[in-house]
């Protein structure tokens, strides 16, 4: 058959996760409903690239070049699904930042950045710092004394480029990782407002406003977002037996995946971003800038967070079915009435052999 009659496979996916796009693009959908779905897009995209994407990659790193029913190679299909991607993300944060996030400041949702804060929510920011996020950060040094650290998957971290603030002949780190813990700690921030409105920080916004704190002797030269995707494929060896032990076994190095896609801030130094691609192995087509903030799946933070029920769907509430009879048992028509049954091993006529154990009758003949 004609390999035009077949759509490819990851194709035909990222089609079906553009019309997810679509719902948090129609402005007949309710805003926070809007929210919610541009974190559902980001969320399919996520798995995507975790089982789809780095499916493709073994297949390639393995020499597997042969063509599927559409008549794509797996590098082929590779280069269109990272084009096809780049599309939609584009169009993801275009919709955030001039549509969805205007409208949230027109009815009071602002996400604010550290330069915005009033004082009294810079007070509030430095007394959170110290108390929740403080004792769950961990500065990770980058120089040749230390191996790179490990990025996890799906895990938001932040780079610092740092110099001393006194020169001194002594090794010193000029670059630093910080996990932050968005796991932990909610990613958007709620700030007090005496207005009445919704204020958010993001949480890498609260620890870039600390840094000087956190590497004390430092200057601060710059701090950015990345996020990396790992390969999520599961792959239990051994026999029948130790079934259980070998899909833990894969579940520990699962997390141990190789990256297959690097989200980073759109204004990230080119000498990091050389860092950063050499350390996890990847080519320029595993990159996505991002405008605003990476990981749009937290939105479904964002979305719990503001309880505004007029910017969301109606709940479906159930219906209370009136109370009715328990159905009848099996055993409901044997008490209510005289009846027979039959199993298969009761005859249900006379067998030959008790025919013949019967008296015979002799036939009168009638009389006359």
């Amino acid at each position: 058959m004609n390999s035009d009659t077949f759509v490819n496979r990851e194709l035909s996916w990222l089609e079906f996760n553009r019309r997810v796009l679509e719902e948090a693009q129609d402005p007949s959908v309710p805003l926070l409903e809007r929210v919610k779905f541009l974190a559902i897009f980001s969320s399919n995209l996520d798995e995507f690239f975790m089982i789809r994407v780095a499916a493709l990659k073994r297949r390639i790193a393995a020499g597997d070049q042969a063509a599927g029913p559409d008549g794509m190679s797996s590098t082929e299909t590779l280069s269109a699904v990272a084009a096809r991607v780049h599309e939609l993300v584009d169009e993801q944060h275009r919709c955030f930042l001039e549509e969805i996030q205007p409208l949230l400041a027109a009815e009071g949702i602002f996400l604010l950045r550290p330069k915005e804060a009033s004082e009294e929510q810079q007070r509030f920011l430095e007394d959170y710092f110290r108390r929740m996020l403080l004792p769950v950060l961990t500065p990770l040094a980058v120089d040749p004394g230390h191996p790179f650290p490990y990025l996890g998957n799906r895990s938001l971290c932040l780079v610092a480029s740092i110099r001393p603030s006194v020169p001194s002949v002594l090794p010193h780190s000029t670059l630093s990782v910080i996990h932050i813990p968005s796991q932990v700690l909610p990613r958007f921030v709620p700030l007090p407002d005496s207005s009445g409105k919704h204020s958010f920080m993001l949480l890498e916004d609260v620890i870039r406003l600390h840094l000087p704190t956190i590497y004390n002797g430092y200057e601060i030269v710059s701090s950015h977002a990345i996020r990396v995707t790992r390969d999520a494929y599961l792959q239990p060896r051994g026999g029948r037996e130790d079934l259980l032990v070998s899909i833990e076994e894969s579940l520990r190095e699962r997390r141990l995946g190789t990256a297959v896609r690097l989200q980073h801030d759109g204004d990230l130094p080119p000498d990091i971003l050389a860092t950063l691609l050499d350390e996890l192995e990847l080519s320029p087509e595993d990159l996505f800038e991002g405008e605003g903030f990476a990981a749009f799946s937290d939105l479904f933070q964002l979305y719990t967070a503001v309880d505004v029920p007029r910017l969301k769907d109606r709940p479906c509430r159930p219906i209370p079915c009136p109370p009715s009879r328990p159905p009848p048992t099996c055993g409901a028509p044997f008490a209510r009435a005289t009846c027979s049954c039959t199993t298969p091993t009761t005859p249900s006529t006379p067998s030959r052999a008790s025919w013949s154990r019967q008296p015979r009758i002799r036939r009168s003949s009638p009389s006359r």
